[in-house]
């Protein structure tokens, strides 16, 4: 952040495209075993903004499957083309990545069960019957990278977007403290801060980074109250709305990190940013891990955060693409040494 603040005449940065470089790079070396620090930047940039065009087809695809399989979508003009081409440029990058995990893998300069995406190599997927094709592992692998990144940097964006609004410097004060009082590189220290916890905890709250209904089929009949659910309804709720039910969270679009000091087991039971249950986020662990060494790292450096002059109304309004992002699809902060 330092580094491109420096470089600017407005001492500003875009913090929503260094977290999504961030959030990238690990994902990119938790399941593929690439450095990506090592990856020039503007080509991680190309990467990111193909896989944020590509979610314009998603809608398409799910109807019109053969648009992508028959390779329909590319030759089409306008945006949704230009959507197309990027996910060919998506794939092929994540064709790359499964190459090289392949090869380091198979060499014995990586061990297997160090990587994400690893044990799909060599194990029989239980639904097949039979080891995944290399198409099939690119398919997963283009999963991971989509699930794996942009959740995380979006949280991490809307987290810095908060603590730098000016009604809550004092919130940002008081984070600051509490990762200085703590010894460095000590993951389990940020674990157990109760802070750092309460700050993260209220950003899930409030910017859930999936924010769609996710339906969910009722295998049994199920009584609530008096309404009976009959087996093979389909049922879904939104974040959005239940983390800001009023009866649970008082003051609900107040940005309040001190409510989680006391939590109710009722707050911590609608608090479902990683969904819940055996579909639940596998990569949930992995995404507050990352969120904890991000704000360590960040409250470390001698600098503040405050919302750049650049910023306009909207722009951090919240689109859904499945994954949420700002609709200004940027996060202009000032970085003011302390």
């Amino acid at each position: 952040m330092r580094l491109g603040a420096k470089n600017s005449p407005t001492r500003t940065v875009d913090v929503f495209e260094l977290c999504g470089l961030y959030s990238l790079g690990v994902i990119c070396e938790a399941a593929f075993a690439m450095d990506m620090s090592a990856e020039n930047a503007d080509r991680l940039k190309l990467l990111m903004k193909a896989m944020d065009d590509s979610a314009k087809t998603l809608p398409l695809t799910s109807i019109m499957p053969w648009l992508r399989s028959a390779g329909l979508g590319l030759k089409l003009p306008g945006p949704v083309g230009h959507a197309f081409r990027q996910t060919q440029y998506w794939e092929t990058r994540a064709h790359e990545m499964v190459t090289h995990l392949m090869r380091v893998t198979g060499n014995g300069t990586e061990s297997l069960e160090k990587n994400l995406l690893a044990p799909l190599l060599n194990g029989v997927d239980s639904f097949l019957g039979r080891k995944l094709t290399k198409d099939e592992l690119v398919e997963e692998a283009m999963g991971i990278m989509f699930a794996g990144s942009g959740t995380t940097s979006t949280t991490l964006t809307y987290l810095f977007y908060a603590i730098s609004l000016p009604e809550n410097s004092a919130i940002q004060t008081k984070l600051r403290e509490e990762v200085l009082s703590l010894p460095d590189d000590d993951i389990l220290a940020l674990r157990n801060n109760d802070y750092i916890n309460a700050v993260i905890k209220e950003t899930f709250r409030l910017f859930p980074t999936i924010i769609s209904t996710l339906p969910r089929i009722v295998t049994e009949t199920f009584q609530m109250e008096n309404l009976t659910l009959p087996t093979g309804t389909v049922v879904g709720m939104q974040n959005y709305v239940h983390h800001r039910d009023p009866s649970v969270f008082p003051e609900p679009n107040m940005f309040r990190p001190e409510r989680w000091l006391e939590s109710t087991k009722e707050m911590e039971l609608s608090l479902t940013p990683f969904s819940m249950g055996r579909r639940n986020c596998i990569g949930q662990n992995l995404a507050w891990d990352e969120l904890y060494l991000a704000v360590d790292s960040v409250m470390r450096a001698p600098f503040k955060l405050l919302l750049g002059k650049e910023v306009k109304s909207g722009e951090m309004d919240m689109e859904d693409r499945f994954n949420i992002a700002p609709k200004g699809r940027r996060l202009m902060l000032e970085i003011v040494p302390l």
